[in-house]
């Protein structure tokens, strides 16, 4: 925090990027309270309600179309700059316990997508066609087990997450367990993966071959026989070893899940109203494979037992309800009509305060954990720092004393009333939490 919370440190950044070039009323740290002001309600502020913070909080007067002028190239350089070094941050402690033991890491990543206003289609474009035609995505990685951040990018929404993952196989580490969903499936990643002595869990594609070894040879597996096997001995789950690719094959484990008929024709729905909006037509290969649910991982059964594979993979959902707080708590997809400018100064400032407290919380949560041995809920621990705001523009008044007594007040306060609740009788993201995290035997129920 003492790279973004204290009035020398904002003041350095801000000569370094050149928002801060000469003597001004509205200094770094005044232009970063204003900023948490904004964000405050989790929708922005107007530029004359901006202008009457300035002069009953610091009696600043400046008029609105002055601080709208603040908002161009060097105040988005000054807020990148303060986002590169939260993201440097290293987390002290780690969760290295259950099946995470096995991995240096454990990375999830996804994006995020949300409509703008048409003005903005040149700097980023939407989907078309029936979507918008303007677009934004966020995409984030983080590990699971430090809770460090990986990656936190924003890009047009009409560019696949697929080129994303490969833009990226530089950042995959020896030891690493790499969990993605369909959106980055990419049979180069998975050889990068390899390569690097990596780890992955992924979906199976529906175009991917996948082969058994018959005497000596490669034989395509035939999943309607699979099906008839499965209906025949009533069986929910199997487990094959197996190779995919078409040149170059790989061997994987393959998790195979028979879907129950009324779960499959709801899917069935979803996809024919997805793909007739798109305009495309459903194969017949893809209805059937919709019949299962397919996970695919190059982890060895002494590592990781096969009943575990479809688990973890579902601890993907965590970031699905990451998002979901971005957007109810910060208001990352609210936008009212103002300059293009502005709008991207405002949404990188949210990235920042998203990221100094998820940093804030993560700490807690890997300190909590060994000393109690309970988890804290991101959404409980989210909300209660938002509603409490005003505490950190209180902490940029006080400097480095704010700071401390803002982190003892945030260590005391999540530490009652903000743990993850395990549901009865539900298979949700806080069970699989404790299966992960604990080695339960209460996997086999899953």
């Amino acid at each position: 925090m003492e790279d973004v919370f204290t009035s020398e440190e904002l003041e350095a950044t801000a000569r370094e990027t050149g928002f801060y070039r000469r003597k001004s009323k509205v200094t770094p740290s005044v232009f970063f309270d204003l900023l948490m002001y904004d964000m405050s309600s989790g929708k922005s502020k107007s530029l004359n309600q901006l202008s009457i913070e300035a002069r009953s909080e610091h009696d600043i007067g400046v008029t609105k179309q002055g601080i709208d002028k603040k908002f161009n190239e060097h105040t988005l350089g000054f807020l990148k700059s303060l986002i590169e070094k939260q993201l440097s941050v290293e987390l002290d402690h780690q969760i290295d316990a259950g099946w995470l033991s096995s991995f240096k890491r454990v990375t999830i990543k996804d994006g995020t997508r949300f409509n703008l206003p048409e003005e903005y289609k040149d700097y980023f474009p939407g989907s078309g066609g029936s979507g918008s035609s303007a677009g934004a995505c966020i995409q984030f990685e983080y590990d699971l087990k430090s809770g460090n951040v990986a990656v936190m990018d924003i890009t047009a929404s009409n560019r696949p997450d697929v080129k994303d993952a490969l833009e990226l196989l530089d950042n995959v580490k020896k030891g690493d367990l790499i969990i993605r969903d369909l959106g980055y499936y990419a049979f180069k990643s998975f050889i990068n993966i390899i390569k690097k002595e990596a780890f992955f869990i992924s979906r199976l594609g529906a175009k991917t071959n996948v082969f058994e070894m018959s005497c000596g040879n490669y034989k395509k597996l035939d999943f309607k026989a699979v099906y008839n096997q499965m209906k025949r001995g009533k069986l929910s789950r199997i487990y094959k070893d197996v190779f995919i690719g078409s040149e170059e094959k790989i061997p994987v484990r393959l998790v195979i899940e028979l879907m129950p008929d009324d779960i499959y024709e709801e899917r069935m729905r979803k996809i024919h109203k997805l793909h007739k909006k798109k305009g495309y037509q459903t194969s017949e290969k893809y209805m059937f494979l919709s019949r299962f649910n397919l996970f695919i991982t190059n982890v060895t059964k002494e590592v990781l037992p096969d009943k575990v594979i479809s688990s973890l993979y579902r601890m993907r959902w965590q970031i699905e309800l990451i998002f979901k707080i971005w957007k109810s708590v910060f208001g990352i997809h609210h936008t009212r009509k103002m300059r293009y400018q502005r709008w991207l100064c405002l949404l990188h400032f949210k990235l920042l305060m998203m990221i100094v407290n998820w940093n804030i919380i993560m700490a807690q949560r890997n300190y909590l954990y060994r000393w109690k041995g309970k988890l804290l809920s991101l959404n409980k621990c989210f909300k209660t720092l938002f509603d409490n705001t005003y505490r950190l523009r209180e902490t940029l008044r006080l400097g480095q004393k704010g700071i401390v007594k803002f982190i003892q007040w945030a260590n005391r306060i999540l530490n009652e009333n903000h743990w993850l609740e395990r549901k009865k009788n539900k298979v949700g993201i806080e069970n699989i939490f404790y299966i992960m995290f604990c080695k339960s035997n209460v996997y086999v129920y899953i």
